[in-house]
């Protein structure tokens, strides 16, 4: 039987995503604890196959404007078949404008972006309240070796005053 509505794929995305919310609401709760120590795409640990967060220097330069960290499934993980058309075009249209959401998170697919698994579409989990401002997350600022030697010893150097001037 072949998909073909937006409400029937809406079915079918919920599906499959759902196996990933328990460890995504996990990792939401404990966000604060994440342990970064570089930008890139790391395993979420106790997760289904295929869970991922990514970590981004500035939040102007992530794929989902302003949240530096998310976790995210690529879509070959989903195994989605039967589908007449695109995967990635219905995909697109379910989660057109963050309208699309399961539980307390939203759902946002983003395809061809250079900075993921050879330009491939993710479907990205971030809650509800940090899209729409209302939880505001804070901002993690990258600090080379000699600026944290200068806050360790209670000296705030100017570099470390740029850095952080962006987000006041």
């Amino acid at each position: 039987m072949a998909v073909t509505s937006v409400s029937e794929w809406e079915f079918v995305l919920n599906a499959k995503l759902a196996p990933y919310i328990p460890a995504v609401r996990e990792f939401w709760k404990n966000i604060e604890n994440v342990d970064i120590y570089s930008t890139g795409v790391f395993p979420v640990d106790g997760a289904p196959e295929g869970l991922m967060y990514r970590v981004t220097n500035t939040p102007a330069r992530s794929p989902i404007k302003h949240i530096q960290v998310f976790p995210f499934v690529l879509m070959s993980y989903l195994n989605i078949a039967y589908l007449q058309g695109s995967v990635l075009e219905m995909t697109s249209k379910v989660c057109m404008n963050n309208r699309f959401t399961i539980d307390e998170f939203t759902i946002i697919e983003k395809s061809n972006l250079p900075s993921t698994f050879h330009h491939g579409s993710f479907i990205a989990f971030v809650p509800t309240d940090v899209i729409t401002g209302v939880r505001g997350l804070g901002r993690w600022v990258y600090l080379t070796a000699p600026e944290m030697m200068g806050l360790a010893k209670d000296k705030v150097v100017i570099t470390v005053k740029r850095k952080v001037s962006k987000y006041i």
